[in-house]
C-alpha cells in the first residue's frame, strides 16, 4: 500500500498539528521495516513527492548544525508566510497540482494509493483518502481566528470531508462536533488521539538544572505553554493570577512559553508592573528540546483554553508529573478526566480559586501528580499509530 502524506504541517513552526503529524510519521517509519513492509510512505512537499524514511529532514527533532536562533527565525518567517491568505491559497494550489500530476503519471494506480491529509483540508485526489480534523473552533467561535482563515476553512473543509473515505479525529468530543456540524456518518469517523513522547516522563536532574539556569527560573513557578492567541484564554488566566495577593504572585510567579499568535493581545492592567518585578515571565518561543524540563521544573500548569479539540500540553504536563489546572469544557474535560482540576474558563474567580487550591492543598497536588502520570501513560504514539494504521486499512478495504 502506498500512502501519500501532505507535509505542509511540518513546514512552519511546529504547533500541535505539526507535532502530531511528525510523531505519527516517525512511528510509522520506525515500524515500516518490521511490521509494515508492504507500506510505502511518500511525503508531498510543494512540487516534490519524496520517500519518507528515518533520515528525512522534516522528521528530525532539530535540524543538524542549525542554531536554535536560526530555527526560530525560520519558523517566524514561515509562520507569517503561511498565515497570509494569498500564500495559503497558493500553497493549496501547488500541493494539489502535484497530486494531480502523480495521479496522471500512475495511470490508474492512484486507485490503490491512499492519501492522508493530517491538516484538515483534503486536496483534490481521485483515489481513497483519510483526513484528520483536530478541532472545529472556527465553526463554533470564528471570532477566535483570523477572518481569512475562517473563510479558507469554510470554502474547502466541508467538500473535502464529504469526499474523504475516512475521517480521523483526535477526541470523542471532536467526533461529536463533526456529526453535529457537518452531518458526517459516525461510522466514517476513527479516533486517533495524540500520544506523549517518553522524553516528557524521563527528565534528568541535569537537564532540569540546565534549563532552570538558562532561563533564570525560580524554584517555584506556574507554567503556561501555548501559542498566544485569543482561544487560549491567556488574558483571563493573567487576570486571575494578577488578582492574587502580591505575596502569592512573588512566591510562585507565572511563566509563559509560546509563540506570539494573532488578534487582540490587549492584556490586563497591572501586567507591566508584574513583568518588571518578575511576577510574570514571558519566555517566548522555547526550543522543543527544553520543554520536558520546563514542565518538570514547574510546580503547577495552567491551560484553561476556551475551546480545544484535544489539548496536547495537558498530557505533556501530566507525563512530567505536574498538577494541571484546565477548563471544564470541550475536549480538555475529556482528556483530563479525573487527573486535573477543571474550572470554568470564562470565570476569572474560578481560575483564581483553582490556582489557590493547587498552591495550598499539597494533598490535592500530590494526587493530581500521580493520577496525571497514570493518565498520560495511556497516551502513547505507538497506540496512536496503531489507530492510524487501522484507519488506513479501513479506508483501503471499503
Amino acid at each position: 500500500m502506498e500512502v501519500i502524506v501532505n507535509l505542509q504541517p511540518l513546514l512552519g513552526p511546529l504547533t500541535g498539528i505539526g507535532h502530531y503529524t511528525r510523531e505519527l510519521l516517525r512511528q510509522l517509519v520506525a515500524e515500516q521495516a518490521e511490521s509494515l513492509p508492504s507500506m510505502t510512505l511518500k511525503g508531498l512537499r510543494g512540487l516534490r513527492l519524496e520517500p519518507l524514511g528515518a533520515g528525512h529532514s522534516l522528521l528530525a527533532e532539530s535540524p543538524p548544525n542549525v542554531p536554535a536562533s536560526a530555527r526560530f527565525a525560520r519558523r517566524q518567517f514561515l509562520r507569517r508566510y503561511l498565515r497570509n491568505s494569498a500564500t495559503r491559497f497558493a500553497y493549496h494550489q501547488l500541493f494539489a497540482q502535484r497530486l494531480r500530476w502523480h495521479a496522471l503519471s500512475q495511470r490508474g494506480a492512484s486507485s490503490s494509493a491512499l492519501y492522508w491529509e493530517p491538516g484538515f483540508i483534503r486536496l483534490p485526489w481521485p483515489g481513497r483518502s483519510v483526513v484528520t480534523v483536530h478541532d472545529l473552533s472556527h465553526c463554533r467561535y470564528p471570532q477566535y481566528h483570523p477572518a481569512e482563515r475562517v473563510a479558507f476553512f469554510r470554502r474547502y473543509l466541508a467538500p473535502g470531508l464529504h469526499r474523504a473515505t475516512r475521517i480521523n479525529v483526535v477526541s470523542r468530543f471532536t467526533a461529536d462536533e463533526l456529526v453535529d456540524l457537518f452531518d458526517i456518518e459516525p461510522q466514517r469517523i476513527d479516533i486517533v488521539s495524540p500520544g506523549v513522547a517518553e522524553r516528557f516522563s524521563a527528565v534528568s536532574m541535569a537537564d532540569r538544572e540546565q534549563v532552570r539556569q538558562r532561563h533564570s527560573l525560580p524554584e517555584d513557578y506556574w507554567l503556561s505553554v501555548g501559542t498566544l492567541e485569543p482561544r487560549k484564554n491567556l488574558r483571563t488566566v493573567l487576570a486571575a493570577f494578577l488578582s492574587l495577593p502580591l505575596e502569592r504572585q512573588r512566591a510562585r510567579p507565572l511563566v509563559l512559553a509560546g509563540l506570539a499568535g494573532w488578534g487582540d493581545q490587549t492584556l490586563p492592567d497591572g501586567l507591566a508592573a508584574a513583568l518588571d518585578e518578575g511576577r510574570v515571565r514571558q519566555l517566548g518561543y522555547v526550543d522543543e528540546a527544553e520543554l520536558p524540563a520546563l514542565y518538570a521544573n514547574a510546580s503547577g500548569f495552567a491551560y484553561v483554553s476556551l475551546y480545544e479539540g484535544f489539548g496536547m500540553p495537558i498530557i505533556e504536563a501530566m507525563a512530567a508529573g505536574v498538577p494541571v489546572l484546565t477548563a471544564d469544557r470541550t475536549a480538555t474535560r475529556e482528556v483530563a478526566g479525573d487527573a486535573a482540576l477543571c474550572v470554568d474558563p470564562e470565570s476569572r474567580d474560578a481560575i483564581r480559586d483553582g490556582l489557590i487550591r493547587l498552591q495550598d492543598d499539597s494533598t490535592l497536588s500530590k494526587r493530581l501528580r500521580e493520577a496525571g502520570r497514570q493518565r498520560a501513560a495511556a497516551y502513547t504514539w505507538q497506540r496512536s499509530a496503531e489507530a492510524l494504521k487501522a484507519s488506513f486499512i479501513n479506508a483501503t478495504n471499503l
